[in-house]
């Protein structure tokens, strides 16, 4: 009959054996759990990447057109200076391949891109820009601003048949970040709207593509919200996570 001190071994080995398998099983589920977070982020990325994709062509077709009409209808000077500014704005969408990049230069891009338009459509808009002091250095997902000035141009104020005002805020509250754009175009109806916030209207490729990387980047902690009057106006406000470069 066994001893008490032997009773007492065998059951110290019990444990330890027990400790020991709980050991490798943690360490498995944590390598698993690397493994899924790993394949999530590269299918994460892969996305992204699809989606712009995607707009590059649907911004360069925009802008090929618009210095092509250029081509025909003014001088040398300013169809050089347009492709000159199509060179400064793709210098500043490859970013060297970030996917972030600093506010400032996405003010660029878009700045570039609205010289691009008001050399074709000469006194059809005009730009303003409301932006916090200090948050030039902020960190944004690049491309964002152009293809919401694009909607606000072909899908606001075009449509109106007059001159217009397209105005770009960006401002800080709560540690997090508001990026709007505000034009005086045709506005939207409450039904449009809805449907433009659920990925189902098809003429808005660029704002959907926008919201699409927005939403993965930030892993959907981000708000999207429109405020529009029709015949008045129309302002998208997107409110992200504040990050510092």
């Amino acid at each position: 009959m066994p001893s008490q001190l032997e009773n007492i071994c065998v059951s110290e080995d019990e444990i330890g054996n027990l400790h020991k398998c709980y050991n490798e099983m943690t360490l498995k589920i944590n390598r698993l759990l690397e493994t899924v977070v790993e394949q999530e982020k590269q299918c994460r990325k892969a996305e992204l990447t699809v989606i712009q994709e995607q707009m590059k062509p649907h911004f360069l077709y925009n802008t090929l057109d618009t210095i092509g009409y250029m081509a025909l209808q003014n001088t040398r000077e300013e169809v050089y200076d347009a492709i000159e500014t199509l060179g400064i704005f793709y210098r500043k969408f490859l970013s060297k391949g970030s996917e972030t990049i600093p506010l400032s230069d996405e003010l660029s891009i878009v700045k570039s891109y609205i010289k691009l338009l008001r050399l074709r459509y000469d006194g059809m808009f005009e730009d303003q820009y409301e932006i916090e002091e200090g948050l030039e250095s902020a960190s944004i997902i690049k491309l964002i601003l152009q293809p919401l000035v694009e909607n606000s141009i072909y899908h606001g104020i075009r449509p109106k048949g007059e001159s217009g005002i397209i105005k770009i805020s960006v401002y800080s509250e709560n540690n997090r970040m508001h990026i709007k754009v505000y034009d005086t175009g045709v506005g939207m109806s409450s039904e449009q709207i809805d449907k433009l916030l659920k990925g189902e209207d098809k003429k808005s490729f660029g704002f959907k593509g926008t919201i699409d990387r927005i939403k993965h980047f930030y892993q959907n902690d981000v708000y999207v919200s429109i405020r529009s009057e029709e015949g008045q106006f129309c302002e998208i406000d997107i409110n992200t996570p504040f990050q510092h470069i």
